[in-house]
């Protein structure tokens, strides 16, 4: 009975956590350093973040954190353009102050649940690819009224 109560107990904190994290990342949405993103293979451009996830698919493992290859705070998100070529949004601490706090809380939640960070990081990346789709549903849907 008590291992229930800790894993519920990790779930929810694992979705407070993620929904923080979730608005974050999404306030990236039309930053002019990232957006306009175009692929170098076709030429298509992608003006926001929501095109961005909408028209994309996610690639393997899609977020990784590249601060200790970079020796600065630096992720790297991974998405495929329709034509196959691997897009990649480089997020730092100018494009997204919290991404050092986002890590150390995507290590917190591994150590809490026992799962390995890819798994904590691959559902995080559902979680908030799911969250941009509805909102750029609910965007498109309003532009037609």
């Amino acid at each position: 009975m008590e291992q229930e109560t800790k894993l519920r107990v990790d779930e929810g904190t694992r979705d407070m956590v993620f929904r923080d994290f979730i608005q974050q990342f999404s306030s990236i949405n039309n930053d002019k350093r990232l957006f306009p993103k175009r692929c170098r293979t076709c030429g298509k451009k992608y003006p926001s973040l929501y095109d961005y996830i909408h028209e994309t698919e996610s690639k393997g493992q899609s977020m990784e954190d590249a601060g200790e290859t970079f020796g600065k705070p630096f992720t790297m998100i991974y998405r495929n353009c329709s034509c196959g070529n691997t897009l990649v949004i480089s997020i730092t601490d100018e494009t997204l102050p919290s991404i050092d706090d986002f890590w150390e809380a995507m290590r917190h939640l591994t150590e809490t649940s026992g799962q390995p960070v890819r798994d904590i990081v691959e559902a995080f990346m559902d979680e908030w690819e799911r969250t941009i789709r509805g909102h750029f549903n609910l965007i498109n849907r309003r532009k037609r009224f």
